[in-house]
């Protein structure tokens, strides 16, 4: 008869995983980290088919094409300023115990609350196991986002404007920002001839960034694009080493009013922005 092994308390509770190397990505590192892994899984996923008999019932069944698309979460625990993410990036990490295994990173997002510290997550894909190098990445703009458990505007300056009247809204009196949550997916697409994952591609890159804030003048806001720190409404995208896309914001989700009962006013916004990505070039 075996001897029974002693597991400790924390034996599994701590076993979280980096699958893109996002710390070190934020300027972070082991000794001093910018994010600390809250949760991650391999998300697999595998293809079914099944045969009828004359009578309509399932007497065969095939499963095949298993793929796995990891996700992280994470938690602010250092400043970071003026960092640049790039989706569409590889590294390798063990992925149902076959280590050395590629992961490409396709989507991110972060939430900013009161009352909340900041948190990001990401997503990807497992992909073939000679594709080590990136074919598309697409730059993120900069992200910048302190420490403090509020909403906060993630980019180098506010997309947005906020006027009561002819004058500025104070974000001390007039309104009060509760949160700002940012989106970047990315679409993966697989080439599985008879389930046999061979290729992959990206596209699709956008922006989406959605914010939520109580209102307590009596004098409605105007919502607009910030033109005077993003000239023209447009953020300066970063493709490669020599070129740049103008992406032009929009506001997507006009200003919507809601009053909830026995509360203070609050307007909902979007604003979107197109990502445009390029073909990797190890040059």
């Amino acid at each position: 008869m075996s001897t029974p092994t002693a597991h400790s308390s924390t034996s599994t509770r701590l076993a979280k995983v980096d699958y893109f190397t996002l710390n070190t990505a934020l300027g972070g590192s082991a000794g001093s980290p910018k994010l600390k892994v809250t949760a991650s899984a391999e998300n697999p996923s595998i293809q079914t088919t099944s045969g009828q008999n004359t009578y309509g019932d399932p007497v065969v069944v095939d499963a095949y094409g298993k793929t796995y698309a990891p996700s992280s979460e994470y938690e602010l625990v250092a400043a970071i300023s003026n960092q640049v993410i790039t989706l569409g990036t590889i590294t390798t990490n063990t992925i149902d115990g076959t280590a050395n295994t590629p992961v490409c990173l396709g989507s991110l997002s972060i939430s900013t609350q009161t009352g909340s510290a900041p948190k990001i997550s990401a997503s990807g894909q497992v992909v073939p196991a000679s594709m080590t190098t990136p074919i598309r990445t697409y730059k993120l703009p900069a992200i910048t986002l302190s420490t403090r458990h509020r909403a906060q505007d993630i980019f180098a300056n506010p997309l947005f404007t906020i006027t009561k009247g002819a004058n500025a809204a104070s974000s001390e009196y007039d309104y009060g920002l509760s949160s700002v949550n940012a989106n970047f997916p990315i679409e993966f697409t697989l080439a599985q001839p008879q389930g046999d994952l061979v290729n992959y591609d990206l596209h699709g890159g956008m922006i989406t960034v959605d914010y939520a804030l109580n209102w307590y003048s009596a004098t409605a806001p105007v919502i607009a694009l910030n033109t005077t720190d993003w000239a023209g409404g447009i953020i300066p995208i970063t493709i490669d080493d020599d070129n740049v896309f103008n992406a032009a914001m929009t506001l997507t989700t006009p200003q919507s009013r809601s009053d909830p009962e026995n509360g203070y006013t609050q307007y909902t916004f979007q604003i979107s922005i197109p990502l445009v990505g390029s073909d990797y070039s190890a040059s």
